[in-house]
């Protein structure tokens, strides 16, 4: 959700032309080059993706990870793998390779992808129906040109988008600046345009960008500081409801809510946590109530309750965790039932069981965990099989067969054998990304999932 920020003319007007142009061609391909700074990058897609959400056509954001450096045609192969995924889900897909503009390893990885992805233009046409949106840095439009020429050429459109200058300089928000010291030579754009945007005190604080500035500084290794800024967020945000009781302003209250339960979570504050998560439980099931229970208001009650559990799980209260992941269950199996099995709702309803599951299992109710896990790892196979084989889906077969093995099913043998071939494959297919190697070394271990 994006709270309201003051923009320049420029920027709204290529907001407006780039929402008017997906409006315009919602099924059809087209490439879209946008050369823009980190802030007003963030800025336009979280605008451009809350209209689009109304629309039932919310964006379908990708990001590289830290392995884009060193293996960029890698990461084409992994683009390429998830365009059935792209096109089975009505957005338009938002590429967000516009960080560290200045950063000679990323820009020679960005020119390295966009080459090979213009030498497989027949695929990106034949396989995805939907707008493809680039994200570069403003310098990179001659480079862009250069090393994609094809891609270029059939271009729907092409804008450029420079952040305003501040006010005031972030360095006068010292209590959000690197005061301990950690890990102080990795960049941290996301948190950069935070402060660039809070020089105003009284101004309605940039929620998404907020959020991010948040998971960056926790992958930075840099805790205290998230914690500083998790509740500073939810500090100004809670300012604003005396202001606003709208149900946009209550779900940014409950998902401040949640970033300060996380960052807890990570220092493994678990009763700050706990207090927190069911603050945000509550405004959710309110929202849904206003709401008339909109498959997106009944989703946050199913990621509240799933909040709720891990934490009273951890403190080993097993059968309040049983029953609100049950509570989760429930309310997932009647989306994925309303929506028609959308890959989404199933993979929710998957990772749901296997919630329950782990509650059974360390009670001791070997039949009961053995069941729930059977039908979650048939659901992943089912996604596996739909979606193409992207390494999410085959991730998700491997977990789930590790978590039915580790209920001493019959064929554990058979299952523990199909997670270490999903996992080897995976190694050698993205060898840079750490956890598929982590987890061919430990094969007794599992991933959480995503909620």
């Amino acid at each position: 959700m994006t709270s309201k920020l003051t923009i320049d003319a420029e920027t709204e007007r290529v907001a407006v032309a780039l929402l008017r142009h997906l409006d315009w061609q919602p099924g059809d391909f087209a490439i879209i080059f946008l050369f823009v700074d980190v802030g007003p990058a963030l800025w336009l897609s979280d605008w451009i993706n809350q209209r689009c959400q109304f629309a039932g056509r919310a964006l379908q954001r990708w990001q590289p990870d830290r392995a884009f450096i060193e293996f960029p045609e890698r990461l084409v192969d992994e683009f390429l793998a998830a365009l059935p995924n792209f096109t089975s889900r009505p957005g338009a897909v938002w590429l967000e390779f516009e960080r560290y503009p200045a950063d000679k390893l990323w820009n020679t990885a960005r020119a390295s992808f966009l080459s090979r992805l213009n030498e497989r233009r027949f695929l990106l046409e034949r396989d995805l129906n939907r707008p493809l949106i680039v994200a570069l840095p403003t310098a990179f439009k001659p480079t862009a040109r250069h090393v994609a020429p094809d891609l270029w050429h059939v271009r729907a459109f092409s804008h450029q988008l420079r952040a305003r200058a501040a006010g005031v300089p972030a360095t006068q928000l010292p209590h959000l600046r690197n005061a301990s010291n950690e890990t102080p030579e990795l960049p941290t754009p996301n948190l950069d345009e935070y402060l660039r945007l809070a020089v105003d005190p009284s101004a309605v604080i940039h929620l998404p960008t907020a959020l991010r500035a948040t998971d960056e500084l926790l992958e930075r290794g840099r805790p205290s500081e998230a914690a500083r800024l998790a509740h500073e967020t939810l500090r100004r945000v809670r300012q604003s409801q005396s202001d606003n009781l709208s149900w946009g302003r209550l779900r940014d209250l409950s998902i401040s809510l949640d970033n300060v339960g996380r960052v807890a979570q990570a220092q493994g504050d678990w009763a700050q946590a706990e207090t927190v998560y069911r603050e945000s439980l509550a405004i959710a099931r309110q929202l849904a109530e206003r709401l008339g229970g909109t498959p997106e208001a009944l989703r946050d009650v199913s990621v509240s309750l799933n909040n709720v559990g891990r934490v009273v799980q951890a403190q080993g209260d097993w059968a309040q965790a049983e029953t609100v992941y049950r509570k989760s269950l429930a309310i997932r199996r009647q989306l994925a039932e309303r929506l028609g099995g959308t890959p989404e709702a199933l993979r929710d309803v998957s990772v749901s069981l296997n919630n329950v599951g782990r509650v059974a299992q360390a009670q001791g109710d070997w039949a009961q965990a053995e069941t729930v896990y059977r039908e979650s790892l048939a659901i992943a196979r089912q996604l596996a099989e739909r979606l193409g084989g992207i390494p999410e889906a085959r991730e998700d077969v491997a977990i789930s067969a590790r978590l039915l093995a580790s209920a001493s099913a019959p064929d554990a043998k058979a299952l523990l054998e199909e997670a270490q071939e999903i996992y080897r494959a995976l190694s050698s297919q993205f060898p840079a990304v750490e956890r598929y190697r982590r987890a061919l070394r430990s094969p007794e271990s599992d991933a959480p999932g995503a909620l």
